[in-house]
């Protein structure tokens, strides 16, 4: 069967021919295919351009997607020519892969939005970007009204780049003003501020309904049913398919605490596709499964007496949200305070650290096991060995429990540092519990900004910092007010001690290569709450943001590190197309870092880099 017999095919299947965007659908898979140099499979900038503008694909979208693309795939394996079989089913596999993707990353951004747009509702910027008016956020609101409370403009511009980044509002610098999308800016109007009884942390309400210990209450059903039901009123979808509609946004809302209520249960580790939900949920209650529904994670019983089971675009979110969606959450005080912040108040630390340990712990147990397995073949390439594990921004202490359950303690000492006592507390329960090993020592207030704090107390313990190495996941980005200067010089202090240094980085993105992904990430609203709270990210790539702002590697270069390329290790691109004459950054890299002294000691060769 020829590529073209294929979707002729298609297009008269009595269901696949009906999905409203089946053309567009066939584009992708007929489309212009390649592989990367690890083996993923790529599309073409073209119809990844032409999918996200004009295909919808979150929730039950989604769902339609994965499910013409099962249903495709039969007929993509009667293709006869080879290449052009392995090039289509390269493509089926991207589609995929974007869909499950967007599930896990869009809920998390819906759920500030919901947030972001309530308070510039509330304080009247909304009503002047649909009046027409642009906005400075150096001068807003005093330029039109000289007698104006005025506003924080570090925090609107934060906002208001947020929105940008979403597709909710345009951006020509300095100033913002309504979406040329006539259908966005009918959005914005229908906007209603958040009432005040529901500014609280609904996964404290949720919890003991699903458990089954209390009854779910007129207030959280009330919550729960008015999201994404049709109350907001009926908007056009934007044309450009990927921008989120109001509805969307007010089920993203309600979704990430109703997910993250069932991961603090332990109940979405058996939530599989086809799994009856009731099974693992004893207080599954109506509008909760109605909500579960309308984002796509359910499907009605297909028997007498069954439940609703779980579809594989649940699975996926079931299984890999819980750790992005928890990350995001535990900023939600912050949410709770955007009318203070946006008016100036003095920052606090409002994250709740406690949860916050928990869902770094299901988002970096992947890239701890790239650090150990790099840093194994690293030993195994050069002959070196450490005789200290320090783990840094430890929470449960994920990467040394890896470590200890590999090579036991007998050889090594383990140490955990954290600024926070509650990541600390959570870290010695490990401990209690055997995940950890016994002897571990634990760093309290370590600012992973002071490197001398660490290197003391190893000193204190009588541990060779030369023989150590520190493992940190995502945890130099949460030093506040950085400068270059500064995050050198932070590590500058491990490299002057001789550690060896891992440390995971999510990369920093601009509103354009936000926008640009669609879905493909999280990191529209990884950087909101980041920023917000005081913290910042760094590009993978020195030229990438076209700014002053040095990337990580740089950092460490500049700090007396060599950052060695073949045991630094990048998740996936950004982008799922090669990318003409622009850079494709990894969402995150795992930097493998050596002290300059110590690399030309093993003759480490010095090399450009290629895993950023």
């Amino acid at each position: 069967m020829h590529v073209y017999d294929f979707a002729a095919r298609v297009r008269r299947h009595q269901g696949l021919g009906r999905h409203p965007y089946v053309e567009q659908l066939l584009d992708v898979l007929v489309g212009k295919t390649s592989l990367t140099r690890s083996g993923f499979p790529f599309i073409s900038d073209a119809t990844f351009l032409g999918f996200v503008r004009r295909v919808p694909h979150l929730f039950l979208d989604g769902l339609a997607v994965l499910r013409w693309a099962e249903g495709v795939a039969p007929l993509v394996a009667e293709i006869e020519d080879e290449e052009t079989r392995l090039s289509v089913e390269r493509a089926l596999k991207v589609l995929r892969t974007m869909v499950q993707t967007a599930a896990v990353t869009a809920p998390t951004d819906l759920w500030l939005l919901r947030h972001v747009l309530s308070e510039h509702r509330r304080l009247g910027i909304l009503d002047d970007l649909s009046a027409g008016r642009i906005v400075d956020p150096d001068v807003y609101p005093r330029d039109r009204d000289p007698q104006a409370a005025g506003l924080d403009s570090r925090q609107l511009k934060i906002d208001l780049h947020f929105l940008h980044a979403r597709g909710w509002v345009d951006y020509q610098a300095p100033c913002f003003m309504a979406s040329p999308s006539s259908e966005v800016d009918a959005a914005t109007a229908r906007v209603e501020p958040l009432p005040g009884p529901w500014r609280i942390d609904w996964i404290e309400r949720l919890q003991p309904v699903l458990a089954g210990r209390q009854t779910a209450d007129g207030d959280i059903r009330a919550w729960l049913a008015t999201g994404g039901h049709g109350s907001v009123g009926r908007v056009p979808r934007p044309r450009i398919a990927w921008i989120p509609t109001l509805e969307e946004i007010e089920l993203g809302y309600r979704l990430v605490p109703l997910v993250l209520s069932l991961r603090t249960l332990n109940m979405t580790d058996g939530l599989r596709r086809g799994v009856d939900l009731r099974e693992h949920v004893p207080g599954l209650f109506e509008e909760a499964e109605t909500l579960l529904r309308r984002a796509g994670l359910l499907e009605p019983a297909s028997g007498d007496g069954a439940g609703p089971t779980v579809t594989e675009l649940g699975e996926r979110v079931f299984q890999r949200g819980p750790g992005p969606f928890g990350i995001i959450y535990t900023y939600h005080p912050y949410l709770n305070r955007l009318d203070r912040l946006l008016r100036g108040a003095a920052d606090t630390s409002w994250v709740r650290r406690a949860a916050n340990v928990a869902a770094s712990q299901d988002a970096n147990a992947k890239t701890f096991r790239l650090a150990n397995k790099a840093l194994d073949t690293f030993c195994a390439d050069t002959g070196w060995s450490f005789e200290v594990f320090v783990e840094h921004a430890v929470g449960k202490g994920e990467a040394t429990r890896q470590r200890f359950a590999q090579d036991g303690d007998a050889r090594i000492r383990y140490v955990g540092a954290d600024l926070e006592d509650a990541a600390i507390d959570e870290a010695e329960r490990e401990r209690e519990k055997g995940l950890l090993p016994a002897g571990m020592r634990f760093i309290r207030q370590a600012d992973i900004g002071r490197p001398g704090k660490v290197v003391d107390a190893l000193r204190e313990l009588g541990l060779p910092t030369e023989r150590a190495v520190m493992i940190v996941g995502n945890g130099f980005h949460e030093i506040r007010e950085q400068t270059n200067e500064k995050m050198t010089e932070a590590l500058r202090g491990y490299a002057a001690a001789g550690m060896v240094l891992i440390f995971t980085e999510e990369t920093g993105l601009t509103d354009r290569d936000l926008r640009a992904t669609a879905w493909n990430t999280y990191h529209a609203g990884f950087r909101w709450v980041h920023e917000t709270s005081g913290q910042g990210l760094r590009p993978s790539w020195d030229q990438e943001l076209g700014r002053s702002l040095w990337s990580w590697r740089k950092c460490a270069e500049q700090a007396g590190y060599r950052v060695l390329d073949r045991y630094t290790r990048g998740t996936r691109r950004i982008f799922p197309i090669p990318r003409p004459n622009r850079e494709n950054p990894a969402i995150s890299v795992t930097y493998f870092c050596v002290p300059e002294p110590l690399a030309r000691k093993l003759g480490l060769p010095d090399e450009p880099s290629d895993a950023g």
